[in-house]
């Protein structure tokens, strides 16, 4: 029998093929379709794996989900909204360069990109710890 257990409980009861198989047809059929589709998803997202992405990380997840869809293993709905999301990196990336560009020139410019972040105030700007008030300055006496 198979050994497939489903979320309640039961098992199936159909046999196995061979004596050395564990599940029946159909369901190693849908458990290899799993398989090939965590690979497929992998496969295309290994060159997006980072903190910065590169155009040509970019360019070469896009081949690899043309690949997918060519031989059919990503369905042209999930093709199309992952191209919907590779334009939207892809308008991010002249921003990102320019900005890495300024950091290495100047790593001053990296505390101002923090600032920014962060909303932090600037350093240069001279705000007092602590609001004076005229009564307390003694000089004002």
């Amino acid at each position: 029998m198979c050994a497939f257990t489903f979320a309640d409980g039961r098992r199936c009861r159909l046999p196995r093929p061979f004596p050395n198989s564990e599940y029946c047809h159909h369901h190693q059929r849908k458990l290899r379709n799993l398989r090939e589709h965590d690979d497929t998803a992998h496969n295309i997202a290994l060159p997006l794996i980072g903190e910065v992405i590169a155009p040509s990380s970019l360019n070469f997840a896009v081949a690899r989900l043309f690949a997918a869809v060519a031989e059919g293993r990503i369905s042209s709905k999930t093709a199309n909204t992952l191209t919907n999301l590779a334009k939207v990196l892809l308008k991010t990336i002249p921003n990102a360069q320019r900005e890495l560009l300024l950091t290495a020139r100047n790593p001053a410019c990296w505390d101002d990109v923090v600032r920014q972040i962060y909303n932090l105030p600037d350093p240069d700007t001279k705000s007092p710890a602590h609001p004076q008030n005229p009564s307390d300055d003694p000089e004002a006496t």
